[in-house]
This record gives C-alpha cells, sequence and structure tokens, in this order.
C-alpha cells in the first residue's frame, strides 16, 4: 500500500497535526506504516486513533485537529504558531524566519517550536503557551464555523437586546479573562507564572 492509498482526510489529519507541532514528520510516518499495516490486517482505524494507541497523540489533541480539519486554511494554520509567538514578544520576525530556515535544512525532522527553544530563542513555557493558545483558537474558530452552519449568532455576540438587569454597568459583571488565554481576534496571550 502506498501513501496515495491513504484516504485524504487521513493525509490532511497528519499534515495538520505536524503543522500545529503536535507531532513530528517521523512520528507520522511510523503511524501512517501501523495504519497501513493494520488495514492491511482487515482493520480500518482512522490515523488519530493509530495515533493515540501509539502514544503518540492525547484525544484531545485529536480532537484539536479533527476541529481544526474543519476551519482549515494552509495560510492561517501554517503560519499560526509563528504569528503567536511574535504577536506575544516571544520572538522577532526575524527569529521565526531563522527557525524556519533550521527546519526546512533538517528535512523538518523538528518542529518550528522545538528549534526556538533548542535555539534558545524562546523558554519552554513560551513554547507551550503558544500550542495552548493555538489549540484554542482552532477550536473557537471550530465552534464559529459550527455556530454559523446553524444558523446560531456567535457566543460572542452581544444579544440584540440587553435584559433590564444587564443591562446597567453597576450589575454588569466584570469582564476577566482566564490564566493563558488567547483571543483570535488579537493573538495575545497571557501567561501566568508557575505555581499561581
Amino acid at each position: 500500500m502506498s501513501d496515495t492509498d491513504h484516504s485524504d482526510a487521513d493525509r490532511l489529519f497528519g499534515e495538520l497535526a505536524v503543522r500545529l507541532y503536535l507531532t513530528t514528520r517521523r512520528d507520522l510516518s511510523r503511524a501512517l506504516k501501523a495504519q497501513r499495516d493494520a488495514r492491511d490486517a482487515g482493520g480500518s482505524p482512522a490515523i488519530g486513533e493509530v495515533m493515540v494507541g501509539l502514544d503518540m497523540l492525547s484525544e484531545d489533541q485529536v480532537q484539536a485537529v479533527l476541529e481544526a480539519q474543519q476551519v482549515y486554511d494552509d495560510t492561517t494554520v501554517e503560519t499560526l504558531y509563528g504569528k503567536l509567538a511574535v504577536k506575544n514578544g516571544f520572538i522577532t520576525q526575524s527569529d521565526l524566519e531563522a527557525a524556519l530556515k533550521i527546519q526546512q535544512r533538517t528535512g523538518r525532522r523538528l518542529r518550528v517550536g522545538e528549534v526556538l527553544v533548542k535555539k534558545s530563542y524562546m523558554t519552554w513555557e513560551q513554547h507551550e503557551a503558544i500550542l495552548a493558545a493555538q489549540e484554542r483558537i482552532l477550536a473557537g474558530l471550530a465552534r464559529k464555523r459550527q455556530q454559523a452552519e446553524q444558523g446560531e449568532p456567535p457566543a460572542d455576540a452581544p444579544p440584540e437586546t440587553a435584559p433590564p438587569e444587564t443591562a446597567s454597568p453597576e450589575t454588569a459583571p466584570p469582564e476577566t479573562a482566564p490564566p493563558e488565554t488567547a483571543s483570535p481576534e488579537t493573538g495575545k496571550v497571557t501567561l501566568r507564572p508557575p505555581g499561581s
């Protein structure tokens, strides 16, 4: 069975998992081989199931990739990690470009986030915050798309008319952002120090 025997959905899932920095191309190749072997033996597992079975991805990560598949846009998914890192001041655009060149030279065996950490452009904590923000942003985009398909207003859309008890600023609850949040509009990540 050749690479062309894998379904379009499996290929897209694998590509997104790599682009979201959830796996490496090497691990993806191993998972595709395991999937091929399972299919040769009469099974029909999806690539996400195989990667969970091989402890390459968690169920939550598989769900994040499946949601990303629904809103997939090559230009945004490919560059989301780098955009978040630059926008949050963790790295400069030239740092990102240097890391991408290194990644290209190594045949994409390392994820760009790993290159940035290994070259000390970013800390591991910053890398983890970017990954978490990226997953939240993609999940939010998937929810908005699903709501739009169902004809529902987005969850963050203001109500057409506010009930009298919430219309007053004195009675409205204060707006607070949860720790380590990222807004799809701004991409700004808020970090909390460990243990707080």
